[in-house]
């Protein structure tokens, strides 16, 4: 390869202009050996055995980028690489995923257009300047992208492919789309002409996705080319995404933001599994007490729009004394949350429930005490069978339990 490039790229001249010489002819000077594939249950592939995995049929069934993918998110230096169609529909998921959020993002550009707002998508691209800052998302989004590229880059140099491909794929699939995707919907009202709010979050959004995009190119370069040409109509800087510049990012992050944030964050997936717990039907807001320090409350407070929009939050309130059941509270080490919600029960179909339940684990039990009461069974046996059928009779035991005391505090609140 070396001495075919050498070749081939002799007569072409340097950048600018001078002869090449046979030094600058080399192609490449630094060589990267990965570690060798194997199958999923890490046997080494052989047609004897029949465990080949043909890179054709896999790049048909599931997308060169997500196959592209999942090698570099799994070459760990040292370790062999054990090849999963697992991992590879998981990163096909996720290459659906940008995809979702890249008509979410070019829907909201037609909305804001047909509203009269329009953001010059030229002047995006421009490294190391801040966005406009309107919210505390935006600032977060920011910082994160910035900490996020820095890493990235000190991962690429270090050949820790691994490392820069979950990074990319944790800030993609999560802060973006999970978070800032679903913040952001609150601002992009679109209702009123010339609505600057909305116009600054759409900039802050779009700024963020090009530059996304950038950072992910060499791990998914196909996805990433048809979405850069869209984003600029067809009519990019640079005629690929390739050619563009690489985000760098800065190390310089705002530690204290992304804490704040990150106590909001836990706050509104606290609230989500409370609200889960208690039955609280999906689409219905409901009021929520926390009892937490003043820096903490200050954050809610602050961020409100949020919770409620993401949590279905009505109302935050903070109560100097706790007095809701323990039922209905959760504590955390930054905060203790409680739901006032009294969830309606229908009696006859949780007795029905509850009796089906008991009945399952008592068939179960029955079963495992019977067969540990056989003394030839226990004799013939191994070992790891009969721990096993100790360990079914204990939670059956303790299921059956639960279920006694839910089914006598349902009988109790019926009378």
């Amino acid at each position: 390869m070396i001495m075919l490039g050498c070749y081939f790229s002799l007569d072409a001249p340097m950048p600018d202009g001078s002869p090449r010489t046979l030094k600058d002819s080399v192609p490449f000077r630094e060589v990267y050996i990965h570690a060798l594939v194997r199958d999923a249950d890490r046997q080494k592939m052989s047609k004897t055995k029949g465990n080949v995995i043909d890179p054709v049929t896999i790049v048909e069934k599931y997308g060169t980028d997500a196959v592209r993918f999942t090698l570099a998110s799994m070459a760990s230096p040292g370790t062999d690489i054990a090849f999963s169609e697992a991992r590879t529909e998981g990163y096909r998921a996720f290459a659906n995923k940008i995809w979702n959020a890249a008509r979410f993002i070019f829907m909201n550009v037609e909305r804001a257009r047909e509203a009269g707002i329009e953001v010059d998508s030229a002047n995006l691209v421009t490294e190391d300047r801040p966005v406009e800052k309107v919210a505390i998302e935006d600032v977060w989004i920011v910082t994160r992208l910035n900490s996020v590229a820095a890493q990235v880059n000190d991962d690429l140099c270090n050949y820790r492919f691994d490392q820069a491909a979950n990074e990319i794929y944790q800030f993609f699939w999560g802060d973006f789309c999970d978070w800032y995707l679903e913040i952001i919907k609150v601002r992009l009202d679109f209702t009123e002409r010339g609505n600057e709010p909305a116009r600054l979050a759409l900039t802050t959004l779009l700024q963020v996705f090009e530059s996304a995009l950038r950072l992910l190119s060499p791990f998914m370069p196909f996805l990433t080319e048809e979405l850069w040409h869209a984003f600029y109509n067809n009519a990019p800087p640079m005629r690929s995404i390739a050619l563009s510049s690489y985000p760098k990012g800065s190390a310089h992050s705002d530690d204290v933001l992304e804490i704040n944030f990150d106590i909001l964050k836990r706050l509104i997936t606290a609230v989500r599994a409370l609200r889960k717990d208690l039955g609280v039907p999906e689409k219905e807001y409901v009021k929520v007490e926390v009892l937490t320090i003043d820096d903490h409350r200050q954050i809610a407070e602050s961020s409100f729009a949020i919770i409620a929009k993401l949590a279905r939050v009505s109302e935050v309130q903070f109560p100097p004394s706790w007095n809701l059941d323990t039922a209905n509270t959760r504590t955390y080490p930054d905060f203790t949350i409680g739901i006032p919600y009294e969830k309606q029960v229908d009696v006859v179909a949780e007795r029905d429930r509850l009796e089906k339940k008991r009945q399952h684990w008592q068939k179960i039990k029955d079963n495992a005490e019977r067969q540990l009461k056989n003394e030839t069974f226990l004799a013939k046996a191994p070992e790891n069978v009969i721990e096993g059928l100790r360990k079914q009779e204990f939670e059956a035991e303790t299921q059956l339990v639960e279920t006694a005391t839910e089914l006598e505090r349902l009988n109790k609140g019926e009378n």
